[in-house]
């Protein structure tokens, strides 16, 4: 008899193991990971292994906004008075933004304390998680260390699936 949706599990769906990075990796290296991976997020961990951040997609949009890390989502000061007062120069002050961070560490620009679940999340659970978060990945944990990632379109695969 085949299981319902409703009662998959998170291990039942995540990618694993999570490609990861440390705190000091550079934006820059973050990015190239990603795009090399085709993945929209990676785990950010500490020397020990433990979850600290998250860098999605959304991290580099942000950047690329030129405003301040996601946890607070403040403009820059210095881009935004160039975009509204119609400086001419404002494109040249979001490329300056831009290219400063290339060698900012993944610390600076991550989304601290990303929600997380665990391998026995039911799917149900996940789902309900990300459309009230509105967020895109879930990290799966175990000790508090990454052991895997829920993006949404894994809800989509296991519902089709069934």
């Amino acid at each position: 008899m085949p299981v319902s949706v409703l009662e998959v599990k998170a291990d039942e769906i995540m990618s694993s193991p999570p490609k990861v990075v440390s705190e000091s990796t550079p934006l820059k290296e973050a990015a190239r990971l990603m795009i090399d991976n085709r993945i929209g997020c990676l785990p950010v961990v500490d020397e020990r292994g433990l979850l600290t951040g998250l860098v999605t997609e959304r991290t580099f949009q942000v950047q690329i906004a030129g405003v301040k890390p996601m946890s607070a989502l403040s403009p820059d000061r210095r881009v935004l008075e160039e975009l509204y007062v119609a400086g001419p120069d404002h494109l040249k002050v979001i490329q300056e933004a831009f290219v400063d961070s290339y060698s900012k560490p993944v610390s600076e620009m991550m989304l601290e304390s990303p929600s997380t679940v665990t391998k026995e999340t039911p799917l149900w659970e996940i789902a309900e998680i990300l459309l009230r978060s509105h967020l895109s990945h879930l990290v799966v944990v175990q000790a508090k260390k990454p052991i895997g990632i829920i993006a949404r379109h894994d809800l989509l695969r296991a519902y089709a699936s069934r």
